[in-house]
This record gives structure tokens, sequence and C-alpha cells, in this order.
């Protein structure tokens, strides 16, 4: 009797703790698994959404593009294809400013997209001469998407009216252009940001035009003006080579440094070298007419009186 019911409590124990592996067991090999495959089904790309936009808010992109020139009536083109290469590294910024990512989507970001709407107008000249602050008061009017705000740049800043503008203006800055400081690098660098967005424009100047704003600057800078001269054929490039070889030399040897004004100056001085005695002898003549009557007594008058 006894041994029976050791039996069965034992069997019955026995039953409850096979029972219990059993359920863990269960549990632990079905309910994990289902957990898993739903985190990875849609909390990853969430959580990779969530962690981006947080990453990447209104400072951030403003730091990021702090780089990209000013927009301006002249330079949309080149604007444009900076703000894009910047964006490109930000998670999700290029879907929203594509449109593939509109209100309805369900990875569209209210935050992000009004960190790169504010962070856009940052990037948009309101004060300059050729600002295009009327662009910062239409897009401020009603509440829009990122994209919506890009559509509106894009589309008033690119209808023909304005790139025959923009064409006109790109002519006008290459005409003035100007070197200062005898550096040719610099001035080279500023013919070729012009080409450059006439180039995106659709519209690139002719090499000899690029030449000839070149070499209108450099043929008679006393520093640069021999160089010119050995330029045989009419390349851009190839006075742009030169050019900057010769600064290279200039500046690599201090005592041959040459500043315009002061060759101006030497050059003025040896025409003017007799003026100048003159002038001296004048003043040396009238300074000692001056000590003479300094010498005497001078009658000294009452303000009264007088």
């Amino acid at each position: 009797m006894v041994e029976d019911t050791e039996t069965r409590t034992k069997g019955s124990r026995k039953g409850k703790n096979t029972q219990v592996r059993v359920d863990n067991n269960a549990t632990s090999e079905n309910e994990p698994e289902a957990i898993n495959d739903e985190t990875d089904g849609d909390t990853d790309s969430d959580s990779d959404f969530d962690d981006g936009d947080k990453r990447y808010n209104f400072r951030t992109l403003a730091k990021l593009l702090e780089p990209v020139p000013k927009l301006t009536s002249r330079n949309y083109h080149s604007w444009s294809a900076h703000v894009k290469s910047f964006l490109r590294s930000v998670p999700h910024a290029m879907k929203h400013l594509e449109g593939t990512y509109d209100k309805k989507h369900p990875k569209w970001s209210r935050s992000l997209d009004d960190a790169l709407i504010n962070t856009l107008r940052g990037t948009i000249d309101t004060t300059g001469e050729h600002n295009v602050n009327y662009l910062v008061l239409d897009v401020i009017k009603e509440y829009l998407t990122f994209n919506q705000v890009w559509r509106k740049i894009e589309n008033g800043l690119t209808n023909e009216a304005t790139k025959t503008s923009h064409r006109l203006a790109l002519i006008s800055q290459l005409n003035d252009t100007k070197m200062f400081h005898s550096d040719a690098r610099k001035l080279i660098q500023e013919i070729r940001s012009i080409q450059t967005e006439s180039s995106l424009l659709g519209k690139p100047f002719a090499d000899d035009t690029l030449f000839s704003a070149l070499q209108k600057c450099t043929i008679r800078h006393p520093v640069y003006k021999e160089t010119v001269a050995t330029v045989h054929q009419i390349d851009f490039n190839a006075l742009a080579t030169a050019l900057s070889i010769r600064q290279t030399a200039v500046e690599s040897v201090p005592a041959q440094r040459t500043d315009p004004r002061q060759a101006s100056a030497r050059t003025a001085g040896n025409d003017d070298q007799n003026e100048r005695a003159g002038e001296t002898e004048a003043e040396a003549d009238n300074s000692h007419a001056s000590s003479r009557n300094a010498s005497k007594p001078r009658r000294i008058r009452c303000w009264i009186c007088k």
C-alpha cells in the first residue's frame, strides 16, 4: 500500500516536472522566435529611422549645411548641387526632398521635415544685392512639406526668364573680374566658379572668353606680364597653369615678391624724382624764411583793441 502510494506520488511528480519542462521548452522555442520575427520586420527599420531623426535635428543639419553658399538669384544650380550632396549623407533626407516620403507615408517624420525646412531657409540670401527674400516670404505663408518648399524654390529660379537673367548676370560678373594682391590663383578660381555656374545653367562660356577674362587682368601686371607673353596659344588652362607656376615661384622666394602698389610707386618715383627734389628745395627755402620771421619779435595784439 505504501509502495503504491509512493509510486503514484513519484509518477505524479515526474509527470508534473515533465509537463513543466515541456511548457518551458515550448515557450522558449516558439514565443521568442515570434517576437524576433516581428522585431526584424518592423522595429529595426523604425528604430533606425528614429535614431537618424534624433541624430539629425535642426542644429546638426545647420552645421552640416554650413559650407553651402547662400542661395541668390544667380547661383541656383550650384546651390542645389551643394545641398543635395550634403543631404545624401542624412538618412531619409533625400526621400523627404524628392517627395517619396509624404505625410501619408508611414516613415514620414514631421520633426525631420520641419528641421530640413528651417535649415534650408538658413542657406537663402535675404539681404544681399541678389537676394531671393521673396521666396522665403512665399514659403512661410502656408505650411508646406520639405518637398513642396524645394519645388517652389526650383520653379521660381529655373523658368526661362530667370535663366536669361542669370546668364546675363554671369556675363557681367565675368567682365567685372579683377585681381587683388597679386593673387592669380584666386582670380583663376573665381573665373572657374563662374564657368561652373554657367555650365550648370546649360550655357558654358567659350574657352577664348575665359582666356580673355584672365589675360586682361594679368597682361600689364608687373609680376605676370612676362608670363602672359610666353603663352602663345589661346587656351585658358594653359594660361592658368603658367600663372599659377609663376605665383608659386614668386612666393617661394620672399625677396622676389613684388607688391604691385610698391612697383607702381617705384615707377612713379623714378619719373618724379626731379620734381620731388625741386619741391624739397622750395620747402627748405620756405622753412628758412619762416625761421627768419619767427626770430623777429612779434607784436602782441589785444583782442579788445583789435
